[in-house]
């Protein structure tokens, strides 16, 4: 039922999380309509006058996604030239790297935009992923594209500074990710593990280089980082920290994740259990403050999205609130591990025809999915209540903070659940 975002878009939104990179689509301008309007909305690098400054070829009034605007000419006679008259206008800007990714259709023609590139003398502005990524899944392409740009950096080996860290795994498309990676610093610190870099998700190509230094990588969702963190450990050496619980999603999973890096790294996770336990005081107080104490006690609820998060979600639904999976559907791309672990906690729960079942076989409580799957079974009846866990997710305007990821992340789902329909 649900329409899963592919490799191609990966590709795209992975360029688009560095501060200072840009994704060029080689392709027909119907390929860039959706994906400058998605970038934007996952991560917003919006300055003013941009308007003015970006009414040029290639770009059209609109900063982000710029595009090569092939036609049928060029899928007969090769787009080359279109390639190189671009490059002079993409590398005009000192702050920016471009990352060209062919649209599917320009990836059967074969041209090669490298040697384009480097035949213009722009291989310090600019670079391609040649391969086509559109069959593959979306986290893995999102990965496979933040480790080509990081190959492509290439930063000089550094020296390790002790007590330092990388985190990885946290894709620009996940609900809030500015707030979830502001909550994993903090975490982090109270820790007095130092966060160097974040690719993936909002670093620039400065902090790539400065990368190199950490101590540890740690991981959020495995299936957004695999590849890079085997890169950082062949390359430099530094090591992944990754918890067998899944994402830091829901209190239990965020405790587990900072006591696996804790004990990994030689440092205490004390004060991030007592920030737990505090917020989960509260949480107890406003439950049994409130008309709807046992509101969700044995609901049922159906889950769709990353594996490494919907492992640790049905975990913590079910012990911590009690309430009973239906339907569980994990997304393309996570690796054997995570779908074993879902597979024995669902068995462990009396839940086990629950994975992969139809999601719209019954109404249902409580959905857990994308934004655009929790609104459109919560609009057409198949659920009391969509709860958005990710992307795509475009209807709301957000201002107040609303992650999955971390305790902010426990707090936000928490709200959605307690709050009336």
């Amino acid at each position: 039922m649900t329409i899963h975002p592919d490799g191609f878009t990966g590709a795209l939104m992975a360029v688009e999380s560095f501060r200072d990179g840009r994704a060029v689509l080689h392709g027909p301008g119907g390929c860039r309509g959706y994906h400058c309007f998605v970038a934007p909305k996952c991560y917003s690098k919006a300055g003013h006058g941009d308007y003015e400054k970006y009414s040029v070829p290639y770009f059209f009034g609109h900063p982000r996604v710029p595009c090569t605007y092939m036609d049928e000419e060029d899928y007969i006679h090769g787009s080359g030239s279109k390639i190189e008259e671009s490059l002079p206008v993409l590398c005009s800007e000192n702050d920016v790297f471009n990352v060209f990714i062919r649209s599917p259709g320009a990836a059967l023609i074969g041209d090669n935009i490298s040697d384009a590139i480097e035949r213009a003398g722009c291989s310090g502005k600019a670079m391609a992923v040649e391969e086509s990524l559109i069959s593959q899944p979306f986290s893995s392409s999102y990965d496979h594209t933040v480790r080509k740009v990081i190959q492509w950096l290439d930063p000089e080996k550094k020296d390790t500074i002790p007590g330092t860290v990388n985190i990885l795994g946290l894709p620009i498309t996940s609900n809030d990710w500015e707030s979830a990676l502001e909550d994993l610093r903090h975490l982090l610190d109270l820790m007095g593990l130092k966060v160097i870099s974040s690719p993936g998700a909002g670093c620039s190509s400065l902090d790539v280089k400065e990368s190199v230094a950490a101590e540890f990588n740690v991981i959020v969702s495995s299936e957004y980082c695999a590849r890079t963190a085997v890169y950082y450990e062949e390359r430099y050496g530094i090591p992944a920290i990754s918890c067998d619980c899944g994402a830091p999603v829901g209190f239990d999973a965020v405790r587990e994740w900072a006591e696996t890096i804790a004990s990994r790294v030689g440092k205490s996770a004390v004060l991030v259990e007592e920030l737990i336990r505090d917020r989960k005081e509260m949480v107890f107080r406003h439950i049994k403050g409130s008309l709807y104490t046992n509101k969700v006690k044995c609901n049922d609820f159906v889950a769709m999205g990353d594996g490494s998060v919907i492992l640790p979600l049905i975990g913590w639904l079910y012990d911590y609130l009690g309430m009973v999976p239906a339907s569980v559907t994990p997304s393309p791309g996570g690796d054997d591990s995570t779908a074993s672990r879902i597979r024995s906690l669902l068995k462990s729960m009396g839940s086990e025809d629950a994975l992969h079942s139809d999601p719209q076989s019954g109404r249902t409580d409580f959905v857990f999915a994308d934004g655009h799957t929790a609104e459109s079974l919560e609009m057409t009846g198949h659920c009391r209540k969509g709860v958005d866990i990710g992307f795509p997710s475009l209807a709301r305007t957000r201002f107040l903070p609303r992650p999955i990821y971390g305790i902010s992340g426990a707090m936000y789902l928490l709200d959605e659940i307690f709050s009336r329909e």
